[in-house]
This record gives structure tokens, C-alpha cells and sequence, in this order.
């Protein structure tokens, strides 16, 4: 599973299932404003690859007093 967590509350906010262990660590990346997560996987018989994850499109984080 790779899990999504709240960074203020630490409250788990979702998750998906992976076809294979995580075998590297997470990449993330922006294009037009929408956010991307790629995790490699591999494991047993499974070859490895990426996966990539896209976040909502009306995802809204507040911001916390003083960052920009």
C-alpha cells in the first residue's frame, strides 16, 4: 500500500494498493499545477517499473500562517 498522511494531524487521508513491494524511494514532480507521485516497484515475480500517481485536480492545502 502507499499511504498518504495529513502533515499537521499525522491522520492517515488515503491510500492505494501497489502490485509490488516499493523498491525506491518516492519521486514527486509538478506539471501545470497538478502534483505527481512515481514510486518504483519490484518484488518475487514481479519485474520492476514506476507507477505514478496524480493527486486531484481540486486538492486545496492550506497554508500555514507565515510560508508562501
Amino acid at each position: 500500500m502507499l499511504r498518504a498522511y495529513n502533515k499537521q494531524t499525522g491522520a492517515q487521508v488515503g491510500e492505494v494498493w501497489m502490485p509490488a513491494p516499493q523498491s525506491g524511494s518516492p519521486m514527486t514532480y509538478s506539471v501545470d499545477g497538478r502534483q505527481y507521485i512515481i514510486v518504483a516497484v519490484s518484488g518475487g515475480n514481479y519485474s520492476g517499473e514506476y507507477i505514478s500517481f496524480a493527486l486531484p485536480q481540486n486538492e486545496t492545502r492550506p497554508t500555514q500562517q507565515g510560508q508562501h
